[in-house]
């Protein structure tokens, strides 16, 4: 069946089977742009409601001042410990990016505690992974680290991010028709 268009232009015919292959066409482009729209970035922990500017140098110099304020650190576990309630990272943390990874070039602020109810896997919260933690300040909390006593500001875990280990960059030499460096 045709339709009939008219207008300034003339009479124009055209066959809804095309208009339908047309629909399909940009239905179809419409969903390749979604799915990769999903792929641009890591997702982000939730960083909504949170005390931007507290450290924690800060929740140890204050406790009782910030105690169940909401933050968002980040760093490098250094150990985990599993009891029958809950799992304890002990993590040593450093300046956050924009995305909220660890920025492991500057330098680390001091370690902390992050306390969940249950269990967290020892295998994917392992020593060295890179983990970026929004959640409540619960306190301070005294601790060793080797035989010195430490005091570790604490947070409610409400939720985590285990960022990739990324490869270290290595210079590659090509001989060929040139040199080429890559990374």
């Amino acid at each position: 069946m045709d339709l009939i268009f008219g207008g300034s232009g003339g009479v124009k015919t055209v066959d809804r089977r095309d208009l339908v292959k047309r629909g399909a066409w940009r239905a179809l482009a419409a969903l390749i742009v979604l799915c990769f729209s999903g792929c641009a970035s890591y997702p982000r922990p939730h960083a909504a409601h949170i005390e931007r500017g507290l450290t924690p140098q800060a929740v140890l110099a204050h406790p009782r001042a910030t105690h169940g304020a909401r933050v968002r650190w980040g760093g490098i576990i250094m150990s985990d410990h599993h009891g029958p309630a809950h799992s304890t990272l002990i993590i040593l943390a450093y300046p956050l990016n924009g995305d909220g990874r660890p920025q492991l070039r500057r330098a680390p602020l001091r370690r902390f505690q992050a306390v969940t109810p249950g269990y967290l896997d020892p295998i994917l919260f392992a020593q060295g992974r890179l983990i970026t933690v929004v959640g409540t300040v619960t306190g301070v909390r005294a601790g060793l680290i080797g035989q010195a006593r430490y005091l570790y500001p604490r947070l409610q875990i409400l939720k985590t991010q285990l960022w990739p280990q990324r490869e270290p960059h290595r210079l590659h030499w090509t001989f060929g028709l040139g040199i080429g460096i890559s990374r």
